[in-house]
């Protein structure tokens, strides 16, 4: 065949190019007359992608500089993944294109994906049925996990119908050939063939895939029937559809058609180009073999385009690549061109390429934007990411808002990370986790959150909410949990309950407004709690309505503040709000097929439906810095250029066949293998080389496990290497050490941290401790400072569940209450008499699953235990006297400091007495008490022996200081006594050690150190974080290991 097909070497600007072949007149056909101002419009340009037909306008303005003109007739064709919007306008090329329109409508992506999932539910469940029988076992399907599998089912589809296979092919397949598994893949493949079809035709519908191919076809024989002097031209298109090749066949037929090819590789030998057909699909000259040979043109009949001048050092980068890319088979021929190279001119041509191989990911997105933002320091610079990598887009994007810079991504925000879709993702949320404390208050704190009511009153009761009821060891659940919560926090203040100082602060307008706030956000959610209370299925649109009418009760504004805003919910304005209004109204149309689901499965398929809905914001951008994917980059030539995410699985993508049919069927019904997607991205990889300035980017470690670099570059690297010329890949400037500079310390001019030595005013310092405060005053003097001084009293975890500190609290409650029932005699049986206080004293927080699971076996266990030996305790012993509060007065220099203590238990003996605390945890050591490191019994003994001491036991002596440790394990209980020969001496002691304490401190030189003690424990130091002891800490420990 004689065509004008001409292709662009690497390095020139194609859209640019290409318009100025057109403009002089040099295409269809070289040396033609240029087109005239009327001539020009009628003059049909294909290309690939939306953005390159819009570029593409904007390069013909660019090569006419000052000269009017009326623009060709530029439409993409669309070759790409899902962009089925094809050749727009083609009902007015001529009554072929209007014939075409009169295909029946594509059906909805959503109603596809749903119906395939009908499909998908009951083969699995047929499959999990046969297994059952058989004996073995099947994993149940989700509607999230079947939603995947029919969007795997809908790409499967998509491919048969791309290539020209028909469905009935998969009828030709021979199950016997494959296991019992793949038959019954098979035997459901099949029923879908005979289903589908008919689907369609009753919906009047078409598959995307069956248009698109309809609409190329019906342009392809438009073109067949134009007059001779009517010009198209297709630009850029690698025939990966075969309806493509179809219309391309018609363009190279066409009198006045041309071609142009993107980057042709002319300069690879003969035997390596006959071998890229068949033998190596993953080639980045695979695709464009095939075409060739599809449109019956050997490589020899394409001429570079007309006017293109490259220069000689971009000519030898294209012929080194083409040398690095050459099929596997014929890779010993790189000895030849090693030998041969012009080292001089290779390390000119690679000049302007560099490889940056960054330790993680973020250090790899740090690089790429301080790249980007050096670019555009020089005016007139254009510079682009392309990556398939959205999580490094993403990065990137952030790390450039961070200078104020927004950037153009092509792919747009995934929709869950916008303002609306965070927060219908949290409307869920809450009521999934049936209202837990973390779910709700992250959703009241949302932005959207209003309940019709004004930013401060939710924003301030929210606040108040969280304090009552969250900041607790919070044991509720649902909104009557919440409810009761509140109740709880009203009666502890009613009674002077001991309560966060946060929240005796609250008001009763926080109060009344919290619970206000509850019962406005139960009557929204209403619709969603009403279906997630009712365990019986039902349909995905119930589900989707009652979110949408939750969230929008949740989202609505104030009266006063909806009349000023058309009466629109916020949650629907802006791009995001479009799109999360387009996704309900779908999937609430009559005509989308019916899902049932139940309540527990809505949430992933909410989830894994909008997994691909992405946002593209209107808002102004950068106009020479962009983000592209690689398809979206097709044809475009910035100033500078970052590849990135050049890792094994990334780019390319590992070659998967899919779920449902293995390489060998695919085969079989002669689908293209998984391999040619490699070479396609091959192909964009090799264009996007020919820019002037290229960064190769990888990360090593991506979420701290090594990554492979990708195939290209170990190929690149290979071959530079056994040339010695790995070198000439250097990055010219060094990137990577500037960007990782962002967080880096200087160890010579760091300035160091040291811990906090606060010396407050004499006046301002505490005059009252209780007994176990002392022991950290002694390991940790900044934490009393924190808490007497600064008055800083921390908030318990936001829904924190039941700890050691209430679980030690539990079991003094027990104790207490069961030692001043029976002070002087045991019951008659004393374990149920301990049982029944403790189911009462329990009552509250057995609904929670570690309490009843843990908590309670254990607690009955220490009280048999304590049950069977109370009663040799209380040999001797007149009364036991429980939670008793003492305090002894000290006098230091004229200023009384008063210790207070409230003991666990002491047992009266008439003349003495003996000190008790209970313990959950670990007891003390006899050396930690005689050191003085845990001096809280000693102190109360001193307390006991002092002038004020315990009422009612003054004048006794004190005969033992005791530990009853409440494990519940194995022993259940342990009993143990502090072995001292003089308690009186040790309590003189502890006494003595606490007035040089307080005599020290009242010297206003003497600091609140934070410090760390051997021999003490920080684990539970909330004041940790206020005393940088992170920072000054590995100073010390530096200079302790030197």
């Amino acid at each position: 065949m004689s065509a004008n097909v001409f292709t662009l070497p690497l390095g020139v600007p194609f859209l640019e190019a290409l318009a100025r072949a057109i403009l002089n007149g040099d295409l269809p056909a070289a040396g033609g007359t240029p087109p005239g101002i009327l001539t020009l419009p009628k003059i049909t340009l294909l290309l690939p992608t939306r953005r390159a037909a819009r570029v593409a306008r904007e390069a013909f303005l660019a090569v006419a500089n000052t000269r009017a003109l009326i623009m060709p007739r530029i439409q993409p064709i669309s070759e790409g993944e899902g962009d089925l919007s094809l050749i727009t306008s083609i009902a007015e090329l001529g009554p072929s294109g209007a014939e075409a329109l009169e295909q029946p409508p594509a059906i909805n992506a959503l109603d596809r994906m749903l119906t395939l999932m009908q499909l998908v539910a009951r083969w699995r469940q047929s499959m999990a049925e046969a297994a059952s029988q058989s004996g073995n076992t099947t994993l149940g399907s989700t509607p999230a996990q079947a939603a995947q599998l029919a969007a795997e089912l809908g790409k499967l589809m998509d491919d048969i119908e791309r290539e020209n296979v028909s469905l009935s092919g998969i009828q030709s397949l021979v199950p016997e050939a494959y296991s019992e598994h793949w038959k019954k893949t098979v035997d459901f493949l099949k029923i879908v063939t005979e289903y589908w079809p008919l689907h369609l035709e009753a919906h009047g519908l078409t598959s995307p895939e069956a248009r698109r191919n309809a609409l190329i076809l019906a342009e392809a024989d438009r073109i067949a029937k134009l007059k001779p002097d009517e010009v198209v031209i297709v630009a850029g298109v690698t025939g990966s559809i075969p309806s493509t090749v179809t219309l391309m066949r018609a363009v190279a037929a066409h009198p006045s058609g041309a071609i142009v090819l993107p980057a042709l590789d002319q300069t690879l030998d003969e035997e390596s180009w006959n071998q890229i057909v068949p033998l190596h699909p993953e080639h980045p000259q695979f695709g464009l073999r095939k075409l060739l040979d599809g449109l019956g043109i050997s490589r020899s009949d394409v001429k570079t385009l007309p006017g293109v001048n490259v220069d000689a050092a971009r000519t030898a980068r294209s012929a080194f690549f083409s040398e690095a890319m050459r099929p596997s088979a014929t890779t010993a021929r790189w000895h030849e061109f090693a030998a041969k190279a012009d080292r001089d001119e290779l390390e000119a041509a690679l000049s302007g390429v560099s490889l940056i191989e960054a330790p993680s990911a973020q250090d790899e997105a740090e690089t790429v934007a301080l790249i980007l933002r050096e670019a555009i320091e020089t005016p007139g610079r254009t510079a682009a990411l392309v990556s398939p990598d959205r999580l490094l887009a993403r990065r990137v994007a952030i790390r450039l808002e961070a200078w104020g810079i927004r950037v153009d991504d092509s792919a747009g925000r995934p929709f869950a990370k916008t303002v609306p879709g965070a927060f219908l993702a949290l409307v869920i949320n809450a009521v999934v986790s049936d209202f837990a404390p973390a779910e709700t208050m992250a959703l009241l704190r949302h932005p959207l959150c209003r309940a019709g009511m004004k930013t401060f009153d939710i924003r301030r009761f929210a606040r108040a909410l969280e304090i009552s009821a969250f900041r607790t060891a919070y044991l509720g659940r649902g909104v009557e949990g919440i409810l009761a919560a509140l109740d709880t926090a009203e009666r502890d203040d009613g009674e002077k309950k001991f309560m966060h100082v946060a929240a005796r602060r609250l008001w009763a307008e926080d109060r009344e407004g919290s619970r206000l706030l509850v019962t406005k956000v139960a009557e929204a959610f209403k619709p969603l709690t009403d279906l997630y209370a009712d365990q019986s299925p039902h349909t995905l649109a119930d589900f989707a309505r009652a979110h949408a009418e939750s969230a929008e009760a949740l989202a609505a504004l104030p009266e006063d503040e909806a009349s000023t805003s058309n009466g629109q919910n916020p949650l629907w304005q802006g791009e995001a709000g479009k799109v999360a209004s387009h996704f309900f109204m779908e999937l609430l149309k009559p005509e989308t097929p019916d899902v049932e689901i139940r309540a527990t499965d809505y949430a992933d398929l909410y989830a894994t439906l909008l997994a691909k809905e992405n946002v593209r914001e209107r808002t102004a951008v950068h106009p020479r810095i962009a983000i592209w994917g690689p398809f979206e980059a097709r044809l475009q030539q910035p100033d500078v250029l970052i590849i990135g995410s050049l890792n094994e699985g990334t780019w390319p993508e590992a070659a998967e066949p899919g779920a449902w049919l293995n390489r060998p069927m695919r085969s079989e019904l002669g689908l293209p293998s998984p391999e040619e997607e490699t070479g396609r991205a091959a192909h964009d990889f090799v264009s996007l080389l020919g820019a002037e300035t290229v960064y190769l980017t990888r990360a090593e470690k991506v979420g701290g496990v090594p990554t492979v670099p990708s195939r290209w570059l170990m190929r690149t690297t290979a071959l530079l290497k056994g040339m010695e010329l790995l070198p000439a890949l250097d990055a010219d400037k060094p990137w990577l050490a500037w960007a990782r500079s962002r967080d880096f310390i200087d160890k010579k001019n760091e300035i160091r941290v040291e811990a906090p030595e606060p010396r407050p005013p004499v006046d301002a310092r505490p005059r009252k401790l209780s007994v176990t405060e002392i022991e950290r005053w002694t390991s940790n003097p900044y934490a009393i400072f924190a808490r007497h001084v600064l008055k800083l009293d921390p908030l318990p975890e936001l829904g924190a569940a039941p700890d050691a500190s209430l679980r030690g609290g539990l079991v003094h409650s027990v104790m207490s209450q069961f030692a001043t029932e029976y002070p002087s005699a045991l019951p008659a049986d004393p374990r149920a008499e301990l049982e029944r206080i403790a189911t009462v004293v329990l009552e509250t927080y057995t609904g929670h699953p570690r309490v009843a699971a843990f908590w309670l076996p254990r607690l009955k266990r220490f009280l048999a235990w304590f049950a069977m030996t109370e009663a040799a305790r209380r040999d001797g012993v007149q009364a036991i006297i429980a939670e008793t509060s003492g305090r002894l007065v000290l006098d230091s220099g004229g200023r009384p400091f008063t210790l207070t203590a409230r003991a666990d238990r002491i047992d009266d003996k008439g003349a003495a007495i003996v000190i008790t605390d209970y313990k959950t945890g670990a007891a003390p050591s006899d050396t930690a008490v005689k050191a003085g490191r845990s001096p809280q019994l000693p102190l109360e003994a001193a307390i006991a022996l002092g002038e004020v001491g315990f009422p009612h036991l003054s004048g006794h002596t004190v005969e033992a200081l005791r530990y009853i440790r409440a494990s519940g394990a194995e022993p259940p209980g342990e009993e143990r006594t502090i072995k001292c020969d003089d308690v009186a001496a040790l309590a003189a002691e502890a006494r003595a050690g606490l007035e040089q304490l307080i005599t020290a401190f009242d010297r206003v030189e003497t600091p609140y150190r934070a410090i760390r003690r051997p021999g003490y424990r920080y684990d539970f130091d909330a004041y940790a974080h206020l005393a940088r002891v992170a920072e000054w800490s590995a100073h010390v420990d530096e200079e302790a290991a030197s």
